[in-house]
């Protein structure tokens, strides 16, 4: 991955990307909707303690070369490092929420991007959030040229605000396979507040739940001002 870099972090100021889990949120057509389930109550039992009904990529989530690769590590196997450290926020909203982001794409941002780097992509999706009808199947996503740009930029995550990296309806999952083989790491459903730091280098901290041999986890999503 290169030189290793000595980078600073100012913890005082840090930005959430993570969509909020809640019962009547958007979720990839086909997935499970969550429920929360009340199992213990306060008044009849001593304490309140809730079934959490959820799909494993739920919101803003991690997928696990499970997901997509008949052999692929689950996402307690997964290095942690992956989903932690500096990264280069770059707008492509200008394409179109519907569009497929290619290798030119990114390639504007070249003087940006770092080997070892995570890149995250504002594609404007997120802005639709709320109107779940408009993007349901029809989110942005990267086509396969853009997931061997980022391989071949040895770029070590990509995160997208949008449901899904891959085009609605593509069940060969070329571009997930393309990274996920590769030990690319992807953060799937950022959430808008992505669009404020466009062009800047930050560090970021995603960490999924520990589950034991699934294909992926919903993930808190934290960026980080550099000091």
């Amino acid at each position: 991955m290169g030189k290793k870099r000595t980078v600073r972090i100012n913890p005082s100021f840090f930005h959430d990307l993570s969509h909020i889990i809640a019962e009547d949120m958007p979720v990839y057509p086909g997935e499970p909707e969550p429920e929360f389930i009340p199992h213990l109550k306060l008044g009849k039992d001593k304490v309140n303690v809730s079934v959490l009904h959820l799909g494993s990529h739920t919101g803003t989530h991690i997928d696990a070369p499970k997901h997509f690769l008949r052999k692929g590590t689950s996402i307690d196997k997964m290095p942690i490092e992956r989903f932690i450290g500096e990264t280069v926020i770059v707008d492509l909203s200008r394409n179109g929420k519907r569009k497929g982001i290619t290798d030119l794409d990114l390639d504007k941002y070249s003087g940006l991007i770092q080997e070892g780097d995570i890149v995250l992509i504002y594609s404007g999706t997120s802005e639709s959030w709320q109107n779940y009808s408009k993007i349901k199947e029809n989110f942005a996503y990267l086509e396969p040229s853009a997931a061997k740009w980022i391989v071949d930029h040895k770029i070590k995550c990509v995160g997208l605000d949008s449901l899904s990296m891959e085009k609605f309806g593509f069940i060969e999952g070329t571009s997930h396979k393309i990274l996920l083989s590769n030990g690319i790491g992807i953060i799937e459903g950022l959430n808008k507040n992505l669009k404020h730091f466009t062009g800047k280098r930050m560090f970021l901290i995603s960490l999924p739940l520990l589950l034991k041999g699934i294909d992926g986890s919903p993930a808190r999503t934290i960026l980080f001002d550099l000091a």
